[in-house]
């Protein structure tokens, strides 16, 4: 269940309209429309007066795990506007490259002021312990963003061969990419002359958000 999932089921209880929810979040009816049809993600603007409006909070509507009711006495609302709803797509194992699932299997709400940069981002699911050193671990969660190309020392997701994805420091030396793991029991992969052909970088890590 999403965040229209929510809404929808707290709509149902109340027998309300699309054009109710409108009027109440100020929003246009195309609009919300679009959101139930899952073409636009505008609604997190809104997010604030539904939630006023059902008596639930932010987080319960973005998440799911916090319980129904008002603010608890000292709590902080959140400003929906500042956070974007950014895909989980698969993993990528930190250990031996493997194949990255092409499927998304849910949503991040993440703050805005992290997408620094501008350009498109997604997150992938850390697997292995390669990364360890770059206080990258099993489960975190990986903010990419999408480039073909990155400044050496930089972590980045790279496909080798056309099937396998890796997440490793990317070292340049004169006709030559080092892919570097940042655990020492694992082997530093060097890539020279037409083997380089089969290095393609897709994006750059831009965060981690610690999963315990």
């Amino acid at each position: 269940m999403d965040t229209i999932d929510r809404i929808l089921k707290l709509m149902e209880n109340q027998q309300m309209r699309q054009s109710d929810l409108a009027r109440i979040a100020g929003a246009r009816s195309s609009s919300v429309s679009d959101w139930f049809n899952r073409k636009s993600a505008s609604y997190t603007k809104y997010l604030d007066k539904i939630a006023k409006h059902f008596n639930v909070t932010v987080d319960y509507l973005m998440t799911g795990e916090e319980p129904v009711g008002k603010l608890p006495q000292g709590a902080i609302p959140v400003d929906a506007s500042k956070f974007v709803k950014i895909p989980v797509i698969g993993s990528v194992r930190c250990g031996e490259p493997m194949l990255a699932e092409s499927n998304i299997e849910g949503y991040e709400y993440t703050y805005i002021e992290t997408l620094r940069g501008g350009g498109d981002f997604f997150y992938l699911r850390a697997k292995g312990d390669s990364m360890i050193n770059a206080g990258i671990n099993e489960g975190d969660l990986l903010l990419i963003r999408k480039q073909s190309d990155v400044n050496s020392g930089d972590i980045a997701i790279v496909n080798i061969n056309g099937d396998e994805e890796t997440l490793k420091r990317v070292i340049k030396k004169d006709m030559a990419i080092i892919l570097q793991p940042e655990n020492p029991i694992y082997e530093t992969k060097i890539f020279i002359g037409k083997e380089l052909e089969h290095i393609h970088i897709q994006g750059r890590l831009m965060n981690v958000v610690k999963k315990f």
